[in-house]
């Protein structure tokens, strides 16, 4: 069975952006202020409204309970990442949200998490809530590029590092390739509740392994840009 994650309108806020630290040379967090009162599910993200342009960002919780964070990929020609990359800190955002649906559903099945680039956000937000035991495909070009593993790996049952470009100090704990590489040629089969955030062509790959491979397992996706 096959479901993506559905968008759900919420209330204005607005928040300051506190602190940002560069992960990579185009990879940052971003922590802002959390507004009073506002709730979320691990999983779920923003709708950030700036200078009459949008974008949808997962939400990770900060390190203190009055702050979010954000894990932002700057595209020279993104619509929204190049000003939140040199933005002063104090500038204030809008937002509109909670939204989405993908969130972590306790059952009986092993929890498979296959995450991309920044989509290991949500993730990073379910393993902060204090679930363990899952296992991740985590897929990159480069291991400085593997976010929060140092938060992840221990939480896991089994953490795997894909990567598809020139690697360092992991190489030899890495898979090289790609994460639907592994999940096709190196994953048991068995029945599993799979949930995939990344590009669309992985989810759409993966989808196709999942119906092909591991029919009896149900598979939660979110689509990142």
């Amino acid at each position: 069975m096959t479901s993506q994650a559905s968008c759900t309108s919420g209330n204005r806020h607005t928040s300051r952006i506190l602190h940002r630290q560069w992960l990579t040379k185009d990879t940052f967090t971003l922590t802002l202020e959390r507004p009073p009162d506002f709730h979320f599910q691990a999983g779920q993200r923003i709708h950030l409204l700036t200078g009459g342009k949008t974008r949808d960002y997962s939400l990770i919780p900060g390190d203190r309970q009055d702050q979010l964070t954000l894990l932002i990929r700057s595209v020279a020609d993104g619509v929204v990442s190049p000003h939140l990359s040199r933005c002063p800190l104090g500038t204030a955002l809008d937002f509109t949200g909670p939204s989405g649906h993908f969130i972590y559903r306790p059952s009986s099945r092993s929890a498979i998490w296959i995450a991309t680039g920044a989509g290991i956000a949500p993730f990073v937000a379910m393993c902060r809530t204090g679930i363990q035991g899952f296992v991740l495909l985590h897929g990159v070009r480069h291991d400085d590029e593997l976010y929060f593993r140092d938060n992840m790996a221990p939480a896991a049952l089994r953490y795997v590092p894909c990567l598809t470009g020139v690697s360092s100090s992991l190489s030899p704990y890495a898979f090289p390739g790609r994460v639907t590489d592994y999940l096709r040629h190196h994953f048991p089969e068995g029945a599993y509740d799979f949930y995939a955030a990344g590009r669309r062509e992985m989810i759409a790959e993966v989808m196709d392994i999942v119906d092909h491979r591991f029919p009896s397992s149900r598979i939660y996706s979110e689509i990142f840009f």
